[in-house]
């Protein structure tokens, strides 16, 4: 009897553990999205310290976006051979010594970029280990409103993000920023408190894979803002050689097979073309209400609030209306929301501030709605046993478009034939620059509809009527 109840007084002690450890890596999670959000907006704050142009500061945030993307896939891999104790402590640790490392060569625009580079990735093992932790230790039952409020987290850290990154940068220097992600130290000894000591199955983690990753990406970037053929033929050579790897590598951590089931593929094209404008518009802002409202970004960062609300409250209802409305209809409704919010910003872009509000939050909860219709798209297309790596890849695929996104729209910027005028009534440069950008944006959105009709609407209409 003895024995009996020592084990059940040490299974539910575990469980208590397990329960009092999900609030605490839930907070750690909305911090690390605060952090990441929060340096988003101060690009405009950047460029004028250092004196160089968008297209150069953007790189403090779309190499932080590759190196999240990528890093959301290493640690998932590393899950299964390394326990989430240690793995959860080696982002905190990284993200503090990447913004002490920020905070101290802050003279030095290289070295913000690679101390952003190492911050975000411990700021990578939040989103993806937490999921793991919540699917892992809880019971099924507790499992959906767990996962539920990491994505009420997500909404509540683009509000909290904006506002701590344009009042501090306002108030005090945007170099304190990197002061900030300290608060996470305060955590560590709760994570190594109440997360269970696991032993790893020693599983394997495919490095080779994500690098060739990685270097397309990466390639892409450079070809992007600086148009080099050198950059076209490293990354045409980069492909290539991923594809034979795959191929060929039967432990790669996506196989081929997803490259041959077309509708996969399809939806990857749409989903990249039309996420490389979420991000755009949204580093783009800042610039253009500075320089043509001559705003600060402690008012920009406010006027960013009603969006972002709107979109928390729009994304947890999606998934209902999707059920009713159809997946379909629900990514075409949101894609033509995010192409009408981009117009209404380039026709009226001396116009008024509440014009840029309502586009913000046209355009924001337009991409909340077809959140979970698209990815609800992507994981029919795969059999149930892969739908993992499906979604890992899924994801890595928005975090790369993302940053794609941002390298694009930050070149426009500094093109001065950006500046022609299109519109007679517009009679400044910078207000045509920016119309004109936001033009571009709205043809991507259009295009990304025309391929999702063409490539997957369609199909789905046909097979239906077979």
């Amino acid at each position: 009897m003895a024995t009996i109840s020592a084990d059940i007084s040490v299974t539910d002690a575990s469980e208590y553990n397990v329960k009092k450890a999900v609030p605490v890596i839930l907070l750690l999670f909305l911090l690390c999205l605060i952090i990441d959000n929060s340096f988003k907006i101060i690009s405009v704050d950047m460029a004028k310290d250092f004196n160089i142009s968008a297209t150069t500061v953007s790189w403090q945030a779309t190499l932080a976006g590759l190196v999240i993307g990528i890093g959301a896939v290493v640690y998932a891999a590393l899950a299964d051979s390394i326990s989430i104790r240690k793995l959860f402590s080696v982002g905190i640790i990284l993200i503090c010594v990447g913004s002490v490392m920020g905070y101290i060569f802050q003279q030095s625009f290289i070295m913000v970029v690679v101390s952003r580079i190492v911050q975000t990735a411990g700021l990578a093992s939040a989103e993806t280990l937490y999921v793991i932790f919540v699917t892992k230790h809880l019971p099924a039952s507790e499992q959906k409103k767990f996962l539920g409020l990491s994505t009420s987290s997500f909404a509540l850290s683009q509000v909290i993000g904006a506002l701590t990154g344009g009042f501090i940068s306002t108030y005090f220097h945007w170099t304190t920023l990197f002061l900030v992600p300290l608060v996470t130290l305060f955590i560590l000894p709760f994570i190594l408190k109440y997360l269970p000591k696991e032993e790893g199955k020693g599983n394997h983690v495919d490095v080779l894979g994500l690098f060739l990753v990685g270097s397309i990406a990466a390639f892409l970037l450079l070809y992007i803002t600086d148009f080099n053929w050198i950059y076209l033929l490293l990354l045409i050579g980069a492909i290539a050689l991923f594809l034979v790897y795959i191929s060929k590598n039967t432990k790669a951590f996506i196989g081929i097979s997803f490259f041959q089931n077309k509708q996969f593929l399809s939806l990857l094209a749409v989903a990249f073309v039309v996420y490389s404008v979420q991000l755009a518009y949204i580093f783009l802002f800042p610039f253009l209400l500075e320089s043509i409202y001559h705003l600060k970004l402690d008012t920009i960062s406010l006027l960013l609030i009603p969006a972002y609300v709107l979109a928390a409250i729009v994304g947890a209802l999606s998934g209902k209306v999707a059920k009713i409305m159809g997946t379909k209809q629900c990514i075409t409704i949101a894609i033509i929301g995010i192409t009408a919010s981009l117009l209404l910003g380039g026709f009226f872009v001396k116009s008024s501030v509440i014009i840029f509000v309502l586009s913000m939050v046209v355009f924001s909860s337009s991409f909340a709605f077809m959140y979970a219709p698209m990815l609800d798209n992507c994981i029919r297309t795969i059999s149930k046993e892969n739908s993992g790596t499906a979604i890992g890849f899924y994801n890595l695929i928005l975090n790369v478009a993302a940053s794609i996104g941002i390298a694009y729209t930050a070149a426009m910027m500094d093109n001065s034939a950006m500046k022609v005028k299109l519109l007679g009534y517009i009679n400044n440069s910078n207000a045509s620059l920016y119309s004109n950008v936001l033009f571009v944006l709205a043809f991507l959105a259009v295009f990304s509809l025309f391929l999702y009709w063409v490539l997957v609407g369609r199909k789905m209409k046909m097979a239906v009527s077979n």
